[in-house]
């Protein structure tokens, strides 16, 4: 920020608040700016060290909930075949 030195006339003093405070826009705009270059630089670089440490969403995470149903739902479907009156008869003989 601009210095006010209050030694000198008046006038002179309000021009460099003038120029203060007219300059606070620009740079707002450039804070706004880096803050958003490192907040990319920082998801870039945690995305680029989960690639090479072989983290991240594999084949597995993104199907497992399926295979899983899909075992269950297979167990669940054996226990009612394996329940039928025929399969019944056929044991006890």
């Amino acid at each position: 920020m601009y210095r006010v030195d209050a030694i000198g006339n008046s006038l002179g003093v309000r021009q460099e608040l003038v120029e203060g405070v007219e300059s606070l826009p620009r740079w707002r705009k450039g804070v706004r700016k880096k803050k958003t270059e490192t907040h990319r630089k920082i998801i870039e670089g945690s995305q680029k060290a989960c690639r090479d440490l072989g983290i991240g969403p594999g084949w597995d995470d993104v199907v497992g909930p399926r295979r899983e149903f899909a075992q269950r739902f297979a167990e669940g479907i054996e226990k009612l075949t394996g329940s039928t009156l025929g399969d019944y008869r056929k044991k006890t003989k």
